[in-house]
């Protein structure tokens, strides 16, 4: 028998009560310590006796952290079981050669708060053209906007909650399968990415939009200066967090959530327009998160123009490069598109009707004037149109097999920095 999974995902604004609302943040945080602690137990077991466990030896742990703490008996026992499985699912990624992601690490307090639960576990019904319900252990029914149809079979669900309100998300099965032909073949398009226009086509087309207005911006930063004021104090006089100090810190989340909002909007409706329209999309191979690494360097050997760089690191992280490549992988699924990356090296420096190259063909940052044949048009549109010529660049390495070139880190399970003498409470040693 086929099993059938998820394969695409839907989204609604969850509109619990305040009491539903209390005991979702409850259960968020405990996902979140059950995470660590796991985390934990299992670079404990492979430090010490080099046993490397699974999800099946630690819901056993979880059984016995349930009988003897109540606020994590109060968790459902299939949410606490979601994230054990959610873990066992980072290492394999770890481990996969194939798989970009890095080692598992620890859920910061600041993060997401977010709970998961199995497709058996939970109810969804439709009230109405404008509301549905979605049915959750020992909570009941919660209301959420009706905003799209699923469209499908729901396999899991994750309630989150992201700053601005809750939210549910749906895993769906409708069974997509990519065409073996693009609707339109033949077309092909150069997306040339910059930090000052978020997108240019080669066809002359540029897509940029502003996610903050300059009165926002100053907001956020007087909320930030308040916040690193009041933590400051906070520690010189070894206080704990203050109800006002909490305050700030939901509105500079609510004021953070509602940019990243906007920027996952823009850079998905582009990449739906651009998938839809050409078989093949063509973008410069960068790894964004080198490009973004800071450049402070240390005491002995401090880095130069940090400001400077620091600068360009949040211009390039507030257009979404990353992201915007990954909605593009995320539509070409259904559309047949193929995305394609060619070297980086000299596209924004190449004349593309002649091919001469040089530092001095881009005058600014918007204007490109060849040296040679004399050749102007807009910077940014040139490089793409270089991207769109170019040769696609061979495979970049991913996962394992970039560490083990680098020699940057283990393939092994993690082991801890820091010798521990105990576990957390609540979770079991008798399998150590």
């Amino acid at each position: 028998m086929q099993t059938v999974t998820a394969d695409t995902g839907r989204r609604y604004r969850l509109y619990p009560t305040a009491e539903q609302a209390d005991r979702l943040a409850s259960w968020g945080h405990t996902c979140r310590w059950l995470y660590n602690t796991a985390l934990e137990q299992r670079q404990f077991a492979w430090q010490q006796r080099k046993v490397s466990l699974g999800a099946s030896d630690q819901c056993a742990s979880l059984t016995e952290a349930r009988k003897e703490l109540d606020w994590v008996a109060d968790l459902p026992a299939q949410s606490g079981q979601q994230v054990l499985r959610q873990l066992d699912q980072a290492y394999r990624n770890w481990w996969n050669p194939q798989h970009p992601a890095g080692a598992p690490a620890r859920k910061r307090k600041l993060a997401r708060l977010s709970i998961p639960f199995p497709g058996q576990a939970i109810a969804v019904r439709r009230v109405n053209r404008r509301w549905g319900t979605v049915s959750l252990p020992k909570i009941g029914e919660i209301k959420f906007r009706w905003s799209r149809p699923l469209g499908g079979t729901v396999r899991n669900a994750v309630v989150s909650f992201d700053g601005v309100g809750w939210h549910v998300g749906f895993g769906v099965h409708i069974g997509i399968k990519t065409p073996e032909v693009h609707a339109r073949p033949d077309t092909v398009v150069g997306v040339d990415r910059g930090a000052k226009v978020a997108l240019a086509m080669s066809d002359g087309r540029m897509w940029n939009r502003a996610f903050t207005s300059s009165a926002q911006e100053r907001d956020l930063a007087r909320l930030k200066s308040k916040a690193g004021r009041q933590e400051t104090a906070r520690r010189k006089r070894g206080a704990k967090t203050s109800n006002r100090t909490r305050k700030i810190r939901a509105e500079i989340a609510r004021a953070e959530a509602k940019i990243r909002n906007r920027r996952r909007d823009f850079v998905t409706r582009a990449a739906n327009r651009l998938c839809a329209q050409h078989a093949v999309v063509k973008l410069e191979g960068l790894h964004v998160k080198a490009m973004t690494a800071t450049a402070k360097g240390t005491v002995e050997e401090p880095g130069t123009n940090v400001r400077q760089k620091a600068g360009l690191n949040r211009a390039i992280l507030d257009k979404g490069w990353g992201l915007f490549e990954e909605a593009l992988a995320n539509r070409a699924r259904t559309t047949g598109t193929r995305i394609a990356r060619v070297p980086a090296a000299f596209t924004s420096q190449r004349c593309s009707r002649c091919g001469n190259t040089a530092r001095n063909n881009r005058e600014s940052q918007a204007t490109f004037r060849c040296g040679s044949c004399g050749h102007q048009a807009n910077a940014d549109v040139n490089a793409a149109i270089n991207i769109r010529d170019a040769a696609e660049a061979a495979p970049q390495l991913t996962g394992r097999a970039a560490r083990d070139r680098n020699h940057s880190a283990s393939c092994r399970p993690p082991t801890q920095h820091r010798r521990r003498t105990t576990l957390e409470a609540g979770i079991s040693r008798r399998q150590l």
